[in-house]
């Protein structure tokens, strides 16, 4: 096992369980809260899809498990601790609280922690694996996500003050920065939801943050469209790009499109006013959460002037500045060639 294969593996299935548990929210969630009240099955749905959604950790822990081609137990003891180190269940004196998917970073912290240990283990434990490797897990592979959480959450938090600082610039270079810096964080392990929410971003900074998403979200298609599946493209453009982190962490030069095309994006957002909450800052197309926030904030709701513009926002300059800065830095700079953008999932 070389750290190359160990890193890849444990990004590989960082980014598989992350998708596997958005993609249902982010295809049914707000198609099912718009109808949930004339339909009470489509409520049902929601909660579904919203349940799934807060497994990524347990999906994450065990999309790992299986490129280490783990057996059962170690495979679900994994699973287990990424679910401790996220962060996600707080015990309080009415019982177990869910935050969220919690701390996506320190889940994959936890992750690498923990199929380390698996790994020196290895065989060792023999017929007794399974009375004995889920305590061993249980206490040092969680235990070492828990300790270490303070930690890495405060990295999350420290992002988070970074953005929080453009918002005291004028309108368009703040947006430029917001929709730049959420273009890079939505294709890392850190979560744009978590950041948004934690700094309360309203207005026009959510509306940038969803600009760089979707920039993230066109650019990752864009690049990949080429040598990745169609399945796994619509994945990447309607679900999320984070499923291509280990296509950036290989060669981090192909985010550059991606960053250039954002901050088109948020000048844009800030000139025809593009604003959203702290939930919608954290989404791309996912759902259509962003432009359906977007609305609700333009003169007028729903009107066709509005549509078009959000669709000229959205659709147009958001695919036509992909195609040119990618066409751009591609062909004309030659930073990357078009298998770079190959996925392993």
């Amino acid at each position: 096992m070389t750290v190359k294969t160990f890193v890849n593996n444990v990004l590989v299935g960082h980014a598989v369980g992350i998708v596997a548990g958005l993609i249902p929210s982010a295809l049914l969630g707000e198609i099912c809260k718009a109808l949930m009240n004339q339909i009470p099955v489509f409520g049902m749905i929601y909660q579904l899809v919203t349940i799934f959604m807060l497994a990524v950790p347990l999906l994450i822990g065990a999309a790992v498990g299986f490129k280490f081609r783990m057996k059962p137990i170690p495979m679900v003891c994994v699973a287990a601790a990424a679910m401790v180190g996220s962060g996600a269940l707080e015990f309080t004196p009415n019982g177990v609280m869910i935050n969220g998917m919690g701390d996506l970073v320190n889940t994959l912290v936890t992750v690498s922690l923990t199929c380390a240990l698996i790994l020196l283990v290895g065989d060792r434990l023999g017929s007794f694996e399974p009375l004995v490797m889920p305590p061993i897990v249980s206490v040092i592979g969680g235990g070492m996500g828990v300790a270490v959480f303070p930690y890495v959450h405060a990295i999350t938090l420290g992002i988070g003050k970074v953005v929080n600082s453009f918002f005291t610039l004028q309108p368009i270079p703040m947006a430029i920065l917001v929709a730049a810096s959420f273009s890079v964080i939505m294709i890392s392990p850190v979560s744009t939801v978590a950041i948004a929410t934690a700094i309360g971003m309203e207005g026009l900074a959510s509306g940038a943050g969803n600009l760089g998403c979707v920039a993230a979200a066109v650019g990752m298609f864009v690049g990949g469209w080429r040598v990745n599946a169609i399945g796994l493209s619509l994945s990447i453009l309607l679900g999320t790009p984070k499923i291509m982190i280990g296509a950036l962490v290989r060669n981090p030069k192909i985010v550059t499109p991606i960053v250039l095309n954002a901050s088109l994006l948020g000048v844009f957002g800030a000139l025809f006013q593009i604003k959203g909450t702290p939930i919608s800052a954290g989404f791309g197309f996912s759902g259509l959460v962003g432009p359906i926030n977007a609305i609700h904030f333009m003169e007028g709701g729903a009107t066709a002037a509005n549509l078009l513009i959000l669709g000229f926002v959205y659709i147009v300059i958001a695919f036509a500045g992909g195609f040119f800065f990618e066409w751009f830095c591609r062909r004309i700079l030659h930073l990357y060639k078009p298998e770079d953008y190959g996925a392993d999932a």
